[in-house]
C-alpha cells in the first residue's frame, strides 16, 4: 500500500495495462469487475481498520500467480454456491461471513481437504481453485428443474439456469465463432448465450453489417426500435462516448 505522494509518483497509477510489466514496481495489472477494466494499482488497505463498517481488507488475485493486492470489500449476504465478486461493494455481490468468492468466475464457497465425502456437502465437489481447495457447486449428478439447464462454468463447476439465447452448450456454435456465456451474480439462476464470428487479430474482417467488438462480431441495434434484441436482451452500449449500440444482457444498465 503506497502512500498518496508515492502514487502521483508513478507514471502508470491507474493506466490501463495489459500485462505486470506494463505497470512501475510495485504496482500489479489488476482486473477491476466493478469497472470492468484492467488498470496498475497497489493494494487499498493492510487490515479491517482500515475499511468502512461492513466491509474487510480481503486478498484479491492478479491474473500472475504470486502477486495480490488488497482492497475492502463487503461483508454481504450469497450463500454457498451463488455466484458472487472477489471484490464486491455491494453486500448483495458478496458472500456471507465464513464464506470466499474462489475460482475464477467467483462462487461462494467453504475450503475442503482431500476427503470430499466429509467435507463437502451434497451437490457440491472440492476443487483445486486459484485460492486453494474449496467446494464448488455441481448439477450434472441431480439434474435441474424444468425449464433449466445444467450450465457448464470454469473450474468444472455447473449450475441450474434458466437460458436467454443460443444455448450454445447444449448446440454448439458453427465454425470459428465464440461461444459467449454471461452470468450476472445478482442473478444467480439466469445465464446469457450467444453465438458470434471471433474477429481481431489476424482473424478475417467481420461481414457486413456486424461490428467487431471484444473480440467477437456483433450486429449493431437500434435503442429506438422495438424489438430490436432476443429476449433476455436490450440495446444499450457501455460507454456514451466511443461504445456503439449493441444488444447486451438485460442486467446491463441502459445508456
Amino acid at each position: 500500500m503506497l502512500s498518496y505522494e508515492e502514487r502521483l509518483s508513478r507514471l502508470t497509477y491507474h493506466r490501463e495495462c495489459r500485462k505486470h510489466a506494463d505497470c512501475e514496481a510495485p504496482l500489479a495489472c489488476f482486473m477491476d469487475l466493478q469497472r470492468r477494466q484492467k488498470y496498475c494499482t497497489d493494494s487499498h488497505c493492510t487490515t479491517d481498520a482500515q475499511c468502512l463498517e461492513g466491509q474487510r481488507c480481503h486478498d484479491l488475485a492478479t491474473p500472475w500467480k504470486g502477486l495480490q493486492v488488497r482492497w475492502c470489500v463487503a461483508v454481504g449476504v450469497r450463500q454457498e454456491g451463488e455466484a458472487c465478486l472477489d471484490h464486491a461493494l455491494d453486500p448483495r455481490d458478496a458472500c456471507r461471513p465464513g464464506l470466499s468468492c474462489s475460482s475464477k468466475v467467483g462462487w461462494c464457497s467453504r475450503p475442503c481437504g482431500l476427503d470430499e465425502a466429509i467435507h463437502c456437502s451434497e451437490g457440491f465437489f472440492c476443487a483445486n481453485a486459484e485460492q486453494g481447495r474449496y467446494c464448488l457447486p455441481t448439477c450434472e449428478a441431480r439434474g435441474c428443474p424444468e425449464g433449466q439447464r445444467c450450465i457448464r462454468h470454469e473450474d468444472g463447476v455447473s449450475m441450474c439456469a434458466v437460458v436467454h439465447g443460443t444455448d450454445c452448450q447444449h448446440t454448439p456454435c458453427p465454425e470459428a465463432h465464440e461461444c459467449e456465456v454471461d452470468i450476472e451474480s445478482s442473478r444467480p439462476a439466469e445465464v446469457w448465450m450467444r453465438c458470434f464470428p471471433e474477429c481481431g487479430g489476424k482473424r478475417a474482417p467481420c461481414p457486413d453489417g456486424l461490428i467487431c467488438d471484444r473480440g467477437v462480431c456483433q450486429p449493431p441495434c437500434d435503442p429506438n426500435a422495438p424489438d430490436t434484441c432476443a429476449k433476455g436482451y436490450h440495446c444499450t452500449r457501455r460507454s456514451k462516448l466511443r461504445s456503439p449500440y449493441l444488444c447486451e444482457p438485460d442486467y446491463w444498465p441502459k445508456q
